[in-house]
Parts: structure tokens; sequence; C-alpha cells
């Protein structure tokens, strides 16, 4: 891929990854409810979910500057790579909202 591909890229990918911010807000927001259950509190599952709902702006922080630091030393590749870190947490969310709404 050459340069000015990557950078469009980078760009548009990661205005988009920035925009999920405001979704996450809502589900970090609501997430709260797992712990409804009492049983809940000592439940290793749930405080793993939680936790991982929570990482999102870390994993996002990461893939931002992942992405250009290696972008501005010409990896290519591995800017690509840096860039999809969080898709690990939008794909099962839409992955989700496919599943719910289609069955």
């Amino acid at each position: 891929m050459n340069r000015k591909k990557m950078l469009w890229t980078l760009i548009v990918s990661q205005i988009v990854y920035v925009l999920f911010v405001l979704v996450w807000l809502f589900i970090a927001g609501m997430s709260v409810m797992m712990f409804d259950a009492p049983e809940a509190i000592s439940d290793v599952t749930t405080w793993l979910i939680f936790i991982a709902i929570l990482l999102y702006p870390a994993g996002l922080l990461a893939a931002l500057i992942g992405g250009w630091v290696t972008f501005s030393r010409r990896r290519y590749r591995a800017s690509l790579i840096w860039n999809c870190i969080p898709l690990l947490w939008i794909l099962p969310l839409g992955g989700f909202l496919a599943f719910a709404n289609f069955s």
C-alpha cells in the first residue's frame, strides 16, 4: 500500500474509532447494570467483561499512537495492524447487535 492511501486509511478509520467513543460512553454507563444481582460481585466472568468494556479507550489510544509511530517509520503493514486494535471491541459489539436484531 502506498503512503497516500495508507495516510487516508489511518485518518478515516481513526475518526470512526473516535466516534465510537460516544457509543462506548453509553455502554460503559450501562455495564454497571451487570452487577445488579448480588452474586455478580463474586463472579469472575462478569468482572472480566466489565474490565474489557472499560479498556476500550486504552486500546484506542494504543492504536492511535502505535499506528502513527509505525506510519512515520514507513512500516505501513505494521501501521495497519496497530490500527485494527479497536476492532477487538467494535466487531463483537456489532456481532451481538446483528444477532439480537436478526434472531
